[in-house]
């Protein structure tokens, strides 16, 4: 094997934690959480489990952001934003604001995804 020769990169598996910070509502996206890789490697298509006040709920990871960059994989120490399905606008805590209720963006602040 040359100097420069390329190895094919390796898939990092295993289980991963992913600890909350933000989460939002994407209109043409659907919800994305934003946080720190703590433990692992998060992959999209990862199915996954998110610890809510009202209990576990389980997930896939659909897409993952680093650096505003669209990426397959997030490593721990990693800030990243992922896109979950199996989350709604419901599961979204609120605060009394305006004319109404209005979405709590850290109301899931310290809540952990971890792998399925």
């Amino acid at each position: 094997m040359s100097l420069f020769s390329r190895r094919p990169a390796e898939t990092p598996s295993g289980p991963f934690r992913f600890r909350i910070s933000e989460i939002y509502q994407i209109p043409t996206r659907g919800v994305v959480v934003t946080g720190t890789v703590v433990d692992g490697t998060v992959q999209v298509g990862a199915n996954a489990v998110v610890q809510l006040p009202g209990g576990a709920r389980e997930v896939v990871v659909t897409r993952i952001e680093t650096a505003r960059r669209k990426r397959q994989s997030a490593e721990a120490g990693a800030e990243a934003g992922l896109y979950l399905s199996g989350l709604s606008t419901g599961d979204i805590p609120t605060v009394p604001g305006g004319d109404g209720q209005q979405q709590d963006n850290t109301g899931l602040s310290g809540v952990e995804v971890t792998s399925a």
